[in-house]
């Protein structure tokens, strides 16, 4: 009798663990904060395990690139409403990290309010909370064989030990190798575009006191592919110091930051962090197109949102502060045609605190990768335009079956054009029927065996690249037979260039890789006669489709070459 009474006391004991507690008024403008013993950063209950930096290349992936699935966290109950988790278990995996005791409640309640159990997956390990987030790994593309891998790093809430050691878990959970930065870092206070930028407010540099910026500058580097890396201040101004808190990375040349009222304290500090952005360069070689969400009321947290796919997950907030709603709403339909926009409502949203802090997006990890250099903006006019692409499968895991570029000619239907694998995963096609003041909009859309379609960028026609061909009377005028080439081509060791009729004048040379990275850059002087003999070492190059831009003034010139 006593047996029976006490497992019906420890039935009720563990509903009441996993029922959700509302939170106070007081305590919701801080349920993202540190406890107190959390503020001494060198304090730390896990051993974080450092490992030499991927080799072979490795690249941060971006938020908005494909994913297979999302993790969420159920410490004891979900801190996201079951009608996000139900629409996201309709067409990606949900992997939901909780403890193998708790899993069975996680379970029925996940069954009882319409999810779609066929693409739930349980991660059983403890967890302390609830931001996946700020504790889930940063992913990257590494290697020769562009396998998928996982950085870790001390999270910077060191008293949450089991969120700290979710990468672990998650590397041996899907059997993939985890390289530790130690950099103390968190998800929240990171965004990128995917081509080696990246964005964090400098609290990064509070967190490791112990380190130069240099040496930061380099261990992203070295371990996720940051070549430029945008640390700034925190115009909100508030305890968390997280950059999703008030921007977001849309696309490559897009972000989204957060517009308070003139009559907000930090007002002139938002508007000088969109004004930073307008003027900072993209890596496709443009200023970035900003977009502003207004943020009217403590709650609203409009750039906390999750790109999955086609889809954008927004907090939506529910009462006064959803006044601002629909208007946010506009802002992504204008910066993501195509994309789905889906408000998701929810009283618990906070403006330090909602849905991107509470997902983590996980990639394809047979990711259909299309790496392209766009022409943006507007271009020279030159006889030929080449468009090429490196076109492969993550891990080599399947093979590619079509190619196409997709284009139109001042706003007449597309045009679809077979793209020929010239070498390797390196695909062309040139284009020589296109007129100075022509505007030309265009994406690359790849197939695989699986079979699986991909298009670059990622939401195809709807929301093409874009170039304009300049007129003579807007830029210096060219003649037919000016032009810089590269020789050999294909190249293995040294480069060397070709020009004709080039102005005698001072020429900056850049060498760009498919993600749209600087590789090299050097100054030439075209009246130099040598010039052209002078050759560059490429042996340190990875075999690939490279771009070359030379620039003086206001004339630019474009060619490409192949390093086997």
């Amino acid at each position: 009798m006593n047996k029976i009474i006490f497992s019906v006391f420890f039935i009720f004991l563990n509903l009441g663990l996993f029922a959700q507690r509302e939170f106070t008024e007081a305590e919701r403008s801080k349920y993202h904060m540190n406890s107190p013993e959390e503020f001494k950063t060198s304090y730390r209950n896990r051993a974080f395990s450092y490992t030499a930096p991927p080799v072979g290349g490795t690249r941060s992936i971006a938020e908005f690139e494909p994913n297979q699935g999302v993790i969420i966290a159920f410490p004891n109950n979900f801190a996201v409403p079951y009608s996000l988790i139900s629409q996201l278990s309709q067409y990606v995996k949900v992997y939901i990290v909780c403890s193998s005791f708790a899993q069975s409640y996680a379970s029925s309640q996940l069954q009882n309010n319409g999810v779609n159990m066929e693409n739930v997956s349980f991660v059983n390990a403890p967890i302390d909370s609830q931001w996946t987030r700020d504790f889930s790994p940063i992913f990257i593309e590494y290697g020769e064989n562009n396998k998928v891998g996982i950085v870790d790093f001390p999270y910077n809430r060191p008293d949450r030990t089991n969120d700290d050691n979710l990468p672990i878990v998650l590397g041996e959970y899907w059997n993939m190798e985890v390289f530790g930065m130690n950099l103390v870092h968190t998800g929240g206070n990171y965004m990128t575009d995917g081509l080696g930028i990246a964005a964090s407010c400098d609290l990064v540099y509070t967190e490791n006191p112990s380190l130069s910026q240099q040496e930061v500058s380099q261990l992203v580097q070295d371990y996720i592919g940051i070549e430029n890396y945008h640390l700034v201040n925190d115009p909100l101004n508030d305890y968390i110091e997280h950059i999703d808190c008030w921007g977001k990375f849309l696309a490559v040349d897009k972000i989204l930051i957060t517009r308070v009222p003139a009559s907000d304290s930090r007002y002139a500090e938002f508007e000088a962090m969109a004004d930073y952005w307008a003027n900072q360069t993209t890596s496709y070689g443009n200023k970035y197109k900003v977009f502003r969400t207004n943020w009217g009321m403590d709650r609203n947290a409009y750039t906390n949102s999750l790109i999955l796919n086609n889809k954008v997950f927004i907090p939506f907030n529910t009462g006064n502060p959803g006044a601002f709603n629909a208007d946010a709403a506009t802002v992504y339909e204008e910066a993501m045609p195509g994309y789905e926009i889906i408000g998701i409502e929810y009283n618990k949203w906070f403006s330090t605190d909602a849905l991107h802090c509470r997902t983590h997006e996980v990639p394809d990890f047979e990711m259909l990768k299309i790496a392209h250099l766009p022409y943006v903006e507007e271009i020279n006019f030159q006889e030929t335009y080449d468009f090429n692409a490196e076109i492969y499968s993550f891990n080599n895991s399947n093979s590619i079956t079509e190619v196409k570029l997709i284009y139109s000619v001042n706003n007449e239907e597309f045009v679809e054009l077979e793209m020929e694998n010239i070498s390797g995963n390196t695909y062309n096609i040139s284009l020589n029927n296109l007129n100075q003041g022509d505007t030309i909009r265009y994406y690359i859309q790849a197939k695989d065996n699986r079979p699986k379609t991909e298009t670059l960028p990622y939401i195809g026609q709807a929301d093409p690249f874009s170039f304009t061909i300049k007129s003579t009377s807007n830029t210096t005028e060219l003649t037919k037979d000016q032009y810089i080439k590269a020789f050999p081509n294909p190249a293995t060791n040294i480069l060397y260039f070709i020009s004709n009729n080039l102005p005698n004048d001072n020429y900056e040379i850049e060498i760009y890789n498919q993600f749209g990275q600087i590789i090299k850059k050097l100054n030439v002087e075209i009246t130099d006669i040598n010039w052209e003999i002078s050759g560059i070492d490429i042996s340190d190059l990875k075999s690939g489709l490279y771009s070359i831009i030379a620039k003086s003034g206001k004339t630019i010139f474009t060619t490409k070459f192949i390093k086997l």
